[in-house]
């Protein structure tokens, strides 16, 4: 399949999430991270927090707006691409050329101008789980729900309320994608899945019908962390793991970026990114 390539969206079985989970955990805890706790269906599940307004008065304060911090990146640590490029990603031979040719694209290599970076070059969402990357965001609590407000004026639904995914005849995959969560302390655990084929894996690169997200995102002091493991089979030799760090602000709200289809056409060709904006002639479906 190919990067952006609408699909049915398969999702893997509980079983076979709880399996990926426990993988995972060995895989963060192997890279310095704190890692989260294998769940077991024998042991009881705590009480679920935050399911009323008077709980989320005992969840970890998070108010004000959080900015991206630099990444603290190894000191040997050298891409052709860069980090923000997904330079780091342990792509399959495949997706890694095809990274490589559109950053050779947008540096003007192939005789090609007006490439834009990333979704959001095109007025466009850039989806999760890039989306946490380069912008300052806030998170707002309400009773069984974790709602972050991104400064490109993108928003993340996190139900907390114990609720599943959605099931197969009823997915509708978002550029957000479908997120659960739940409380681990003072530790927000989140799971992503459905995520529509147009959102970036990072600035210039697609998800897949197979991509799975995993976030634990915590306060540290005055910084927010947030450890995330991206799995997908059809892109990567090994799950993508990585951590990124926000710094707290505590002056006002942040103001909220809007596009426009007029903003949108004035970013060049119609067919950017392979995403055809043109519409279709009558009769014909797009």
């Amino acid at each position: 399949m190919q990067l952006g390539e609408t699909a049915r969206f398969a999702r893997p079985a509980a079983g076979a999430r709880r399996a990926l989970f426990v993988a995972v955990c060995g895989l963060v805890a192997s890279s310095g991270q704190a890692a989260p706790a294998a769940p077991n269906a024998a042991t009881p599940q705590p009480a679920l927090r935050g399911q009323t307004w008077d709980s989320i008065k005992r969840l970890p304060d998070w108010s004000g707006v959080w900015a991206p911090a630099r990444p603290l990146l190894p000191r040997n640590f050298a891409s052709p691409t860069g980090f923000v490029f997904g330079g780091d990603v342990p792509l399959k031979p495949k997706y890694a050329a095809m990274r490589d040719e559109r950053m050779a694209a947008v540096r003007g290599e192939r005789g090609r101008d007006k490439i834009p970076l990333s979704n959001s070059g095109l007025c466009l969402p850039n989806g999760t789980p890039a989306n946490m990357g380069p912008v300052a965001h806030e998170y707002l609590f309400s009773p069984g729900r974790v709602t972050i407000l991104l400064e490109n004026s993108e928003i993340r639904r996190i139900w907390t309320d114990g609720r599943p995914h959605v099931p197969d005849e009823l997915v509708n995959p978002s550029f957000s994608g479908d997120s659960i969560g739940h409380w681990e302390g003072d530790t927000l655990v989140v799971d992503t899945i459905n995520i529509f084929p147009e959102a970036e894996l990072y600035i210039g690169g697609r998800v897949t019908a197979q991509t799975h997200v995993m976030e634990r995102i915590s306060r540290v002091g005055e910084r927010m962390r947030i450890d995330t493991v991206v799995e997908d089979p059809e892109l990567f030799t090994r799950p993508w793991v990585y951590t990124r760090w926000y710094d707290h602000e505590k002056g006002p709200p942040i103001d909220y970026n809007s596009c426009t289809e007029g903003d949108r056409a004035k970013k060049g060709e119609e067919t950017l990114l392979d995403i055809n904006f043109t519409a279709p002639k009558e009769g014909q479906q797009k």
